[in-house]
């Protein structure tokens, strides 16, 4: 009878990490859980990832859905060569005329790559001389939205990271504001990170013809920019990877975004 007390201890110590086990895995399983419901709510509200020089750059952006892609960068001719990829999506049938829907969104980027190391190929042609990209951007901008564009307010936000983690993670943009001639609320969001041997700058001009953004829930705003990634991140999110928990993102991750 003396043997029952230490068999009934010796099972419980065989149980215990049974248990621990099977609260692991219900962790990482609601983990996966909430995962899947973020990638469907991405998915239904936002448009796939860039192709094209997007993509040939390492540079994952996803506009929301129901906007027109016009192949290029809508608000004035650029000089070639001047980002590495640009493009906006607007109010489908708004061409040249002010929007009337909710938020139009225009994006410009460029990759800087170090100089090659000696004995490497040179580019056949010479770079295009470029400035600082903040002011190459707000050059632009002048020519759209006036000269008061380059003393809007400047501020840092931070935005979640989309599909969510535990711990949250989150990234880091600065961002300007101003009302423009038509009365249009702009957000412009500037965005660098250093990813291998680049420096990538980002900015992500939004136009709110109402004069508001939107606020409820997971916006399409805040999902474009939670699921925005450069770099070695980008690379993961076009083969379908989870970020990678090096760079990009502050929190669980070390912060990336430079102040301008």
């Amino acid at each position: 009878m003396r043997r029952l007390p230490a068999l009934a201890a010796l099972c419980a110590l065989s149980i215990a990490p049974l248990g621990c086990g099977f609260a692991s895995y219900e962790a990482r399983l609601q983990a996966t859980e909430r995962r899947i419901k973020d990638e469907m709510t991405i998915n239904a509200t936002l448009a796939g990832p860039m192709q094209g020089a997007f993509a040939e750059n390492d540079i994952y952006f996803r506009a929301p859905q129901g906007l027109e892609q016009v192949g290029q960068f809508q608000l004035i001719p650029l000089n070639p060569g001047f980002f590495e990829a640009e493009n906006s999506f607007i109010t489908p049938g708004a061409g040249d005329q002010l929007s009337t829907g909710p938020y139009q969104v225009h994006a410009l980027a460029r990759r800087d790559s170090q100089e090659p190391e000696q004995g490497q190929e040179q580019p056949e042609q010479p770079p295009v001389p470029r400035g600082d990209f903040r002011a190459d951007v707000l050059d632009v901008l002048k020519v759209v939205y006036g000269d008061e564009v380059t003393s809007a307010p400047l501020e840092q936000v931070s935005k979640t990271i989309w599909p969510r983690s535990e711990p949250a993670r989150s990234l880091s943009f600065e961002r300007a504001t101003l009302t423009d001639r038509n009365q249009q609320l702009i957000h412009i969001y500037f965005y660098t990170e250093e990813s291998g041997d680049a420096t990538y700058n980002a900015a992500l001009i939004w136009e709110f013809p109402g004069g508001e953004p939107p606020t409820s829930g997971a916006n399409p705003v805040d999902l474009t920019l939670g699921t925005f990634a450069v770099g070695q991140r980008a690379i993961a999110r076009f083969s379908g990877r989870p970020d990678s928990p090096g760079g990009g993102g502050t929190g669980d991750a070390g912060a990336s975004a430079i102040a301008f």
